[in-house]
């Protein structure tokens, strides 16, 4: 899996008093959303949203590896 910027799809909406940042990795179609300052650079919230999607992609990718598919018994009920 590639854990390249150049993959990712990064908008920005800014709603009421703050501003929501979105990254889309369109290999894996992961997504993550940040909720950041308005004052803040634009360049500090796309790290940060970008440090996000990163570690959840790879979060997920150490759980396919590992095989631990299972629900969690304190996880509520399978169907």
């Amino acid at each position: 899996m590639s854990n390249s910027a150049r993959d990712v799809i990064i908008e920005f909406a800014q709603v009421g008093a703050y501003v929501k940042v979105s990254a889309f990795h369109e290999a894996s179609m992961t997504e993550v959303s940040i909720v950041g300052d308005p004052r803040e650079t634009e360049a500090v919230l796309k790290a940060t949203v970008l440090k996000k999607l990163f570690f959840v992609m790879g979060k997920s990718e150490k759980k396919a590896r590992e095989g631990t598919t299972k629900a969690k018994k304190d996880r509520g009920i399978v169907v």
